[in-house]
Formats: C-alpha cells, structure tokens, sequence
C-alpha cells in the first residue's frame, strides 16, 4: 500500500485543500438551492420592501397618475392605427416593445382609466424585474441579489423613470444583464427575456457585446445562442434608429462622451453636489475608475470565487450602457436635473459592480472602500429621494367630449408643473369619445390639426 495517501487521509481537509494543486481544485460551481422556506422570506421580503420604495420615491404618480410626456406619440399612434402598429412602431428612433405593449394596452382598455392602467402596468413591469432577478437559479447567492434589487430600486438619482409606464423600457433593458448570472439555460425563460430587453432599447440590444465576449471565454451554446438573439435585436435597434429623424438630430461628441463616461462615476457618489465644478467632476470621475480597474484587475490576478465572471461581464456592461446613454446629451444632464433617466442604467450597472466587489473581494481594503463608495452615494437621496408634482384631473380634460366639435388637445405633464404642460401634443378624437360614451357631437371641420413627431 502507498503511505501517502494514507497519510494524506489523515490531514484535515482545509489543509489538503491548500496542499492541491491548481489544476486539482474544483471550481467553484453555483451555490447550492436554499431552503425553500428561507428562499420564499428572502424574495418576498425583498419583493415588499423595494415595492414600497417604488410607491414612496414617486408618491404623486401613485395618489393621481396621469400620461406624462412622449406618451403621446403612443396614444395618437393607437386612435389612428389600432393596437398591433402601436406595439411594433419604434418610437422616437427606438423600438421600445414593453412601453409601446403597455400604453396600447392601457388605451385599449379604456381611456377613462387610461392613467391608472398605465401606472399599474409600469408597476407590474418593475415587479417583473425583481422577479427576472430573484427567482432564477443564479451564480450569485441569494442574498446579494437580494441586495442588487434594493440597489436598483435606490439609485441615488431623481426618480423620474420610477411609476411612468413611458420609461419601462429602462428596467426591462437589463433583462438581458441579469440572465447572464444565470446558472441554468431555461431557454422557455431566457428566451422571452432576451427578445423583450432587446427590444426594449438600443441599450439592451448592444448588451449582445457582454454576451459574445462570454461566448468567446466559455463556449458554452447558451451564450451563443443568447449573443445571436441580441445581435438580431441590435440590427433591428440600429436600423430603426439611422432611418429616423432623430439620428440627424443627435450629433456625435466622442471627446464628449469620453468625458460623460468620467462623469457618471462621480456623479453616482456625488449626485447630493448641487453646483459641481466641472474640473472636479472629471477628476473625480477619473480615480473612481482607476480604483474600479484596479479592484478587477487584482480580483483577475487571483481566484475570485464564481462571481468573478458576472463581475467582469458587469464591468464591460458599465462600458457599453455608459456610453449609449451618454451620446442623447454628453454634459448637459444631471442625476437630479435635467435628463436623470440618462443616469438610470449607468448608476444601477455601478452600484451593482461596487456592491458584488464589496461582497467577494479577497482583500479588505477593497471592500471597504467599494461599500464605502455605495454609502456616499446612497446621501444623493437626501436630496432626491422622492420626487413630486402637482396633480391634474385626467377625467376633467376628458370631459371635453361633452361639447367638442371635433378632435381637441389634451394637455400632458412634462416637469410636473401644470404651467409647463405640453398642451398641444395629445389629440383625442371623436371615435375615442364614443367609446367613452359620449353622444356624437355634431362634427364640425376638425378642431386641431395633428402635431407631428
């Protein structure tokens, strides 16, 4: 009998660990399933809390929703052309398939109560995110998906996507993100997933380059599969946004976008700064990044447990959405200002990062400063921790019916100010008043002419 064997049976089995070599260790593989009573508290819990942080940081939308913004374009493209053109018409150079579904849906149910449909179907959609993100057997444990949900629900930015069926694109364009933490194919899942955060933005569509560059490392079908599937919504995305008249609108600042991408590491920490000087911004924004590199770079040099591929897929992620998010407005937006929806995916694909560098780094210094960069940044919703506007009867606009001669304007919220609602931008016409249940009118020549886009 050979002795080593024998005596290597009697060694604790930490130190026959250590005493394996690379190439003897197993990899670490996904975590095993919790209990199912402990997984139904975590989710629900999680569920619970970040609903009601949903409710709390858009109070008003909740209390008197109403349509907001470029809800128009959607609600004239429905009386016009019915339910299926308002679905698959891009909007504003994007097809945007889970806004575009919910806002038909909503003003085919009805538009009486077309402002609390919406908002409820923006709810459900939110929802469905935390879902996507909880449910799934994923690489990461539960509880630190736990913790990313309530990071997204708290990016420290005005809450201007929160309870606005217009802006669901922005959640579901992470959709795509978060199936690649996922252990297992569940292709009647991940399939549907995919399609809808392609297609929910241009931003979820170019994910399908985090997605090669895992195909490239790993091989695997799935991710094939997967980068195929984005890659078709990419061409689709692409193609919508070069044929419409945005794309002659929107100049390309390279040196601008570059400077964009700096800002939006600084911003997320010092989003509560009211008047940054912009020298200090960029500064700023330039060591975040370094320490971000540096914090990937060390955790590449050595064994980082399962997580370092979703860390490293994050990373490339931050790159991409930093960068199709910054080119509508390079350095004219701000998280609590103008344009904060522009802030939304960069500050979550951050948050997440600094939060899984926080939670798996082998080096403490890391994690504490990641934790301590999440901390900073959580004081921005000090000062915009919820977001307020003044309430406008949706009923009493659509009373017009009453004694219209024709189509008439609806006035819709833009700011949250009545005096700066856009008034000539929604049309309701005498078909949808007779749904409504109002008597024809005797129909003149038409009260108002149609805005174009």
């Amino acid at each position: 009998m050979d002795p080593e064997p024998e005596a290597a049976a009697l060694l604790p089995a930490r130190m026959r660990r250590a005493a394996a070599t690379p190439g003897q260790r197993k990899a670490p593989g996904p975590p095993a399933r919790e209990a199912s009573p402990a997984t139904a508290l975590v989710v629900v819990s999680t569920i619970v809390v970040a609903f009601a942080l949903w409710c709390l940081r858009r109070p008003d939308q909740l209390l008197h929703p109403y349509v907001w913004s470029d809800e128009y374009h959607v609600l004239n493209l429905y009386q016009d052309h019915g339910l299926v053109d308002t679905i698959f018409s891009p909007l504003k150079g994007y097809f945007v398939w889970p806004t575009s579904a919910s806002i038909g849906f909503a003003a085919w149910a009805g538009f009486a109560d077309l402002p609390e449909v919406e908002y409820w179907l923006s709810t459900a959609w939110f929802v469905l995110t935390l879902c996507v993100l909880l449910l799934p057997r994923s690489d990461l444990r539960l509880g630190w998906r736990a913790g990313l949900a309530l990071i997204l629900v708290l990016a420290p930015m005005n809450p201007e996507v929160f309870g606005i069926v217009l802006y669901t694109f922005w959640w579901t364009s992470l959709w795509p993100l978060i199936s690649f933490t996922w252990s297992r194919d569940n292709w009647w899942l991940r399939g549907p997933v995919l399609v809808i955060g392609g297609m929910s933005s241009i931003a979820g569509a170019a994910l399908a380059i985090p997605s090669a560059l895992v195909f490239i490392r790993h091989r695997r079908r799935r991710d094939l599969i997967a980068t195929v599937v984005l890659g078709a919504t990419l061409v689709a995305q692409t193609v919508a946004y070069l044929t419409s008249a945005r794309s002659q609108q929107t100049p390309l600042y390279p040196g601008r976008v570059v400077l964009q991408e700096l800002r939006n590491f600084s911003f997320y920490v010092l989003s509560w700064w009211r008047r940054p000087d912009p020298a200090v911004l960029d500064a700023v924004g330039a060591v975040l990044l370094a320490a971000i590199v540096a914090a990937l770079v060390l955790g590449a040099s050595r064994r980082w447990g399962g997580t370092r591929e979703v860390v490293l897929t994050l990373a490339v992620t931050l790159l991409v959405v930093g960068v199709i998010s910054a080119v509508p407005a390079p350095l004219v937006t701000n998280p609590t200002g103008n344009g904060p929806r522009y802030y939304f995916l960069p500050f979550v694909v951050i948050g997440w990062l600094l939060f899984l560098i926080a939670v798996t780094s082998r080096w403490r210094w890391v994690r504490l400063l990641a934790a301590a960069a999440i901390i900073v940044s959580l004081v921005g919703l000090n000062v915009d921790f919820s977001r307020h506007e003044k309430a406008a009867s949706w009923s009493a606009q659509l009373a017009q019916c009453r004694t219209a001669q024709g189509p008439f304007y609806v006035p819709v919220q833009f700011t949250g100010t009545l005096s700066q609602m856009w008034r000539t931008a929604l049309v309701i016409t005498p078909a949808t008043c007779r749904r409504l249940g109002y008597p024809p009118a005797a129909l003149g020549p038409p009260a108002v002419a149609r805005r174009g886009d």
